[in-house]
């Protein structure tokens, strides 16, 4: 009686330890998953009107603005809630948002089904009352409204500022 009762034991055991590594292995797996699929798959500036040579970068005069158009595509395989997510603008450059007006962040605002695309213009003002002369690096993100959470980043664009001499 005592053995089966070890036996028991042992296997139980052994039982909550597999389940234990199957969810901490299945939890690991989708730690690097994107649940919603969005990507913001283009990002490009608008006004002024980039180079030729180089269309993610343009210069501007101090206290001028940049309008960025950029689009999120839905590249997974499930519905995604246009109220669930928000897109922003960051400038990435360390120390860099003190020289400038950023929008407000958007809601996706249209449920994207697999291949969905929504399209959204930012405008970034460089601070007049701040002279700076320089780049700047931005970047669009997509937040989760529930958890904001940052899910996805776009390419990099630089703004460079004229200050007169």
């Amino acid at each position: 009686m005592k053995n089966k009762t070890v036996r028991g034991i042992v296997l139980l055991v052994a039982l909550v330890a597999v389940i234990i590594t199957i969810i901490g292995t299945l939890a690991f797996l989708r730690g690097g998953e994107k649940p919603s699929g969005l990507e913001v798959v283009d990002i490009k500036i608008k006004d002024p009107t980039p180079s030729i040579l180089n269309d993610r970068s343009v210069t501007i005069d101090y206290g001028e603005s940049v309008t960025l158009n950029l689009t999120v595509q839905n590249e997974g395989e499930n519905i995604t809630r246009g109220d669930a997510y928000t897109v922003g603008i960051a400038v990435i450059t360390h120390g860099g948002e003190v020289y400038w007006r950023l929008p407000p962040e958007q809601l996706i605002g249209v449920d994207l089904g697999p291949g969905g695309e929504s399209d959204h213009t930012f405008t970034v003002i460089n601070k007049k009352e701040i002279p700076f002369r320089g780049q700047c690096e931005f970047q669009a993100y997509i937040k989760s409204v529930q958890t904001d959470e940052e899910i996805a980043r776009s390419d990099i664009v630089t703004i460079g500022v004229r200050y007169p001499a």
